[in-house]
């Protein structure tokens, strides 16, 4: 009996991690959907080093800067602070690749957003004998990561996107 016993509880607990597993939360790819007119890409009728360079034009135009620019390859970024203890960065990622209209532009944009936390400690020093004690405390500043995330706005691409193509004649 203590046999059987025992793997009824052993049953029981693969039940119970299985339970517990089953409550969390869904993997975020379950979201995902993959369709053809997504926002991540554009094409131009022009070669892709052209494309990729008036896309690098177009990004120092706005401010970001340029962390790689390799032939077809740009990651470039451009930091915000939107709120006093609030810091985001916009990181963008664009590719060009040869297509049968000439060149397609894929971007990707990332914001990433940072919180300033407060982190205090103390220490103190005593002097042998018992005589002076002198307690100080420490505070630090440090930015701590609170989100990131694929920017998915259409129009946000759009405006990209037209402003690389009046950026490719000249």
């Amino acid at each position: 009996m203590k046999h059987t016993g025992s793997i009824t509880r052993g049953a029981f607990v693969v039940l119970l991690l299985a339970l517990c597993a089953a409550c969390g939360t869904r993997p975020v790819y379950e979201d995902e959907e993959f369709k053809k007119d997504a926002p991540y890409q554009r094409s131009y009728a022009t070669g892709e080093q052209e494309a990729c360079d008036a896309a690098q034009r177009a990004l120092l135009s706005q401010g970001y800067r340029i962390d790689e620019a390799k032939d077809t390859n740009i990651h470039a970024h451009k930091e915000f602070q939107p709120e006093e203890e609030l810091n985001a960065v916009l990181d963008f990622h664009v590719i060009c690749k040869t297509s049968s209209k000439g060149a397609t532009v894929f971007v990707n944009a990332i914001e990433t957003r940072y919180k300033l936390k407060k982190v205090s400690g103390g220490a103190s020093v005593s002097v042998a004998g018992g005589g002076i004690s002198l307690p100080w405390s420490k505070s630090a500043d440090s930015l701590v990561k609170v989100s990131s995330t694929t920017v998915t706005e259409k129009k946000f691409y759009k405006q990209f996107f037209d402003l690389v193509g009046t950026l490719i004649d000249k």
